[in-house]
């Protein structure tokens, strides 16, 4: 049985990963501050961080992250602490910018001693700025500085630095790293660019495939965006699962 820990699996597309995770047959462990829609699992699944300090604890407490890395195969980072509930921004950029970056070294530096099998992460389109410009693929210049959605620029910033820390960990350290940039994600009844389940999909066709080593993929159905390599490299294409609504497909 392999077995997998979901940091931020408490989240929205972590709890669905989670879920497919173990219909899958995979022994899951997660790593969050809090069980979220994840509540009904709390007896059966094994949990770490959770009720730790936001800004001291889970990812960024390497004593949890240790723990919680230990014999695992998979990690799947998709945790970042960003107040996105509200997007009110109650915390400090600096403290935001500490914590989640802490946090991910905390992960790679684990998943290297622990010899993971591969350690995939949840990126952003918004590395891109503003992405309404043009066609763009995953060669195309990312200018976060200029992404112009919630929550913000810095967002952006922080989502491309940190998957810049996890590719820095492939070419030094030969850990498997993959890199998504998900597009905005909805679930009916709301509407956005791709849909929860397409990009669980997409974590799960990645997963221990050599070809998605150091790679680094768009995953989103916005028409600005090419997904023409995670076609090319994994034989996948996520499906249109939306009407939008002035009725374009």
């Amino acid at each position: 049985m392999m077995k997998a820990l979901v940091v931020g699996g408490a989240g929205f597309i972590g709890s669905k990963l989670v879920e497919a995770l173990l219909d899958n047959k995979w022994s899951v462990r997660v790593l969050d501050i809090r069980y979220g829609s994840l509540e009904k699992y709390k007896k059966s699944l094994d949990f770490f961080g959770v009720g730790s300090d936001d800004l001291q604890g889970g990812m960024a407490d390497m004593n949890i992250v240790k723990q919680a890395v230990r014999g695992v195969d998979v990690v799947y980072h998709l945790a970042i602490n960003w107040d996105g509930a509200t997007w009110r921004h109650r915390i400090l950029i600096p403290d935001l910018f500490d914590v989640n970056i802490r946090g991910t070294f905390n992960l790679l530096e684990a998943a290297r001693l622990e010899k993971v099998k591969h350690f995939l992460f949840a990126s952003s389109g918004a590395v891109y700025g503003n992405s309404r410009s043009g066609l763009i693929d995953e060669e195309s210049a990312c200018k976060p500085e200029l992404f112009q959605g919630d929550p913000g620029p810095a967002y952006g910033i922080l989502k491309f630095v940190t998957e810049r820390l996890c590719l820095l960990y492939y070419h030094k350290y030969s850990l498997p790293i993959t890199v998504f940039r998900i597009g905005y994600v909805f679930e009916p009844p709301n509407t956005g660019e791709i849909h929860v389940k397409d990009v669980v999909q997409a974590f799960l066709l990645a997963t221990l495939k050599r070809k998605a080593y150091g790679q680094v993929f768009n995953v989103s159905c916005d028409p600005s965006i090419s997904t023409e390599k995670i076609r090319e490299t994994l034989g996948w294409k996520p499906k249109f699962t939306k009407l939008r609504e002035n009725n374009h497909e």
